[in-house]
């Protein structure tokens, strides 16, 4: 068993090595940022940047990681649990060797002890490889099942929302099953094949495909849509965030959370400054996340402290995946991660000088993609154009985030014939 030290070490370098962006004890500000997120879109669990920099040595902690930290980093690199990755590998059985047959007297010939042992060997090798065949046909079975059901409820109307999944996986020869809370593989929890319930509690909105699984074919799937009341405002703590309601949030022509909002809820921004989000999870319509046009106005409105660069992002979640534009103040663009569905570019080897703003006025983003063509635009000058290859599925939602305060004041959308505004 490994210790925690080592496991933690090993897990910051299979994250280092998943995301690609070298050395983790070089990272900045920025990078732990978009860690944040990707580890939010991949696992559904929101590490502040701060909890990050503690894993990394970057901020001094004396205590040790959550339980939820720990869970979170290892669903990410693709364990179901900590638990599940701190368990040595499992030495893999091979078969006994085979004993060398005793020698024949010396008074025997080369031929004659060459002619005597062949016999044994094609024997001992057929009976070995006979049994080879048998374990493995016995061990693999074709998976087989008649009347298999799945479904799910949320129990209540916002956030946060207990769904319970109700499942029957009994008529079937599986070895195992397996509820897989959306997309994402790493959501992936083992469930008891005689058992009918397991409870599930989502703190932050979002699309779901849950699927039903068995040994590891999926079986049964279907849409978990977990929607806001209009718009909603969160403080992304590691395990409970705390929630601002649509009332709370909107001022006028604007969503906004201030300094005097994050004092009322007891939310320091002196020690460390906390992420925050703004989000709205309502249906769209047929919108696609590969045939659209985005026009938003955004403003992030905290820039002491750890907030100097002023990371904010635009989250356009779909229902296979999201697509995701980064801002910052200009001297801070290296830091910055850019992705549309599933491919991602990183400022530190793509100039993304153009996605540096002054926050001092509202920043414009536009954004038209077509059949997996992107062009982006900040403050009407184009600053990428790419592509990307996976299909995202529909928009289902939007989601903004700002270190410390944040405010959005405009966000429309538009397929060509129909346009929907958010705000």
């Amino acid at each position: 068993m490994h210790s925690d030290d080592d496991s933690l070490q090993r897990c910051r370098f299979l994250i280092e090595e998943k995301v690609g962006w070298g050395d983790g004890q070089q990272w900045q500000n920025g990078d732990f940022e978009a860690l944040s997120e990707r580890i939010f879109a991949e696992t559904g669990v929101s590490l502040s940047v701060s909890t990050l920099k503690r894993i990394w040595g970057k901020v001094r902690y004396d205590s040790a990681p959550t339980a939820t930290t720990l869970n979170t980093l290892a669903q990410f690199v693709g364990h179901e649990n900590w638990r599940a990755f701190r368990q040595p590998p499992v030495a893999v059985q091979t078969a006994e060797p085979i004993r060398p047959l005793p020698e024949p007297p010396a008074s025997a010939t080369p031929e004659r002890r060459g002619a005597r042992r062949w016999p044994w060997v094609v024997g001992l090798l057929l009976v070995t490889g006979l049994a080879g065949i048998w374990a493995f046909e016995d061990r693999v079975k074709p998976l087989q099942y008649g009347a298999v059901s799945f479904t799910s409820r949320p129990v209540a109307k916002g956030l946060p929302n207990t769904v319970l999944f109700r499942y029957d996986a009994s008529n079937s020869n599986a070895d195992s099953v397996f509820i897989q809370q959306s997309w994402n593989p790493k959501l992936r929890f083992r469930v008891d094949k005689a058992g009918h319930q397991y409870a599930s509690t989502y703190y932050y909105p979002g699309y779901f495909r849950a699927k039903l699984v068995l040994n590891d074919s999926i079986v049964r799937e279907h849409d978990l849509y977990i929607t806001t009341d209009g718009w909603l405002g969160t403080v992304n703590y590691d395990s409970i965030p705390v929630y601002f309601p649509h009332g709370q949030i909107y001022r006028g022509q604007t969503v906004s959370l201030t300094e005097a909002d994050l004092r009322g809820q007891g939310v320091s921004l002196q020690r460390t400054v906390p992420t925050v989000s703004l989000h709205y999870v309502q249906p769209l319509g047929d919108l696609s996340g590969s045939n659209f046009e985005f026009e938003t106005e955004l403003k992030s409105t905290y820039s002491r402290n750890e907030a100097v660069c002023q990371q904010t992002g635009i989250m356009i979640l779909c229902s296979n995946g999201m697509h995701l534009i980064p801002l910052s103040v200009k001297g801070c663009v290296g830091q910055l991660y850019l992705s549309f569905a599933e491919k991602g570019i990183s400022g530190q080897t793509t100039d993304l000088s153009g996605f540096g703003v002054d926050f001092s006025d509202w920043a414009t983003v536009r954004c038209a993609v077509n059949d997996k063509q992107v062009t982006v635009w900040v403050n009407g000058q184009r600053v990428y154009t790419g592509q990307f290859s996976r299909d995202p599925g529909k928009i289902v939602g939007l989601r903004y985030y700002f270190q410390g305060t944040g405010a959005v004041k405009s966000a429309r959308f538009s397929d060509g014939r129909t346009k929907t505004v958010l705000l």
